[in-house]
């Protein structure tokens, strides 16, 4: 006689007892020592009953971040979808992933700090616009820009310039601990206001070069 199948909640448990395996080995001896075997070893679980479960180590590996990520994802949507002024809300989408770094440190430091080591395929790479936060931040730069509130460009380039100079500020003080950084929430809130200030100058001014170094 068969063995039953696996209820949805048996598989759903499974699932995390591995997630959990992986974040294990990954947290405990860096992504390097990131396989298959290892996390298997560490979950008392075959081989292929990873793959059944996740396809593939990259796929097991992202799980561990895309899940909660989505989640976080579907909130940040709903926030900018409640606040009209394209300003204000860039300004609140912003402070939220400044919020989420400081109470996830976790799932920041695996979504978002991530170094994929070279035992992982790389994946090919998605358009800017393809990621939900990006999407919402080019959203309300464009926004702005319709209404003379915010300075001409590119605003994809401009919401990367944004996003990247508020993930540096939480990021430089992880990635080089050894030197006395301020402490990263304050440091990048300071930051929003810098970089919302710029956004928002007078449209007279020169605008942001573009990709090739070309103002548009």
């Amino acid at each position: 006689m068969g063995r039953k199948p696996a209820t949805v909640a048996q598989r759903q448990a499974a699932r995390r007892h591995i997630q959990k395996a992986a974040a294990g080995v990954y947290a405990e001896q860096g992504a390097t020592a990131v396989s298959v075997r290892a996390i298997a070893l560490r979950a008392e679980v075959s081989v292929g009953t990873i793959y059944a479960h996740f396809g593939s180590l990259q796929g097991l590996m992202q799980s561990l971040w895309m899940e909660p990520v989505e989640t976080i994802n579907a909130q940040l949507a709903e926030l900018a979808a409640g606040i009209v002024d394209p300003v204000a809300r860039l300004e609140a989408l912003l402070k939220t992933y400044v919020e989420v770094a400081g109470t996830r440190p976790e799932l920041f430091r695996g979504a978002f700090l991530f170094v994929r080591p070279d035992t992982l395929p790389k994946p090919p790479r998605d358009p800017l616009d393809e990621a939900p936060f990006a999407a919402l931040l080019i959203q309300a730069v464009s926004e702005g820009q319709a209404l003379g509130r915010i300075r001409p460009g590119d605003p994809g380039l401009l919401a990367q310039l944004a996003w990247s100079g508020v993930h540096g500020c939480l990021a430089l003080p992880i990635n080089f601990d050894r030197l006395a950084f301020a402490a990263p929430d304050p440091l990048a809130m300071r930051m929003i206001e810098i970089v919302v200030a710029d956004l928002t100058a007078s449209t007279a001014r020169d605008a942001v070069p573009d990709d090739r170094g070309e103002a548009p």
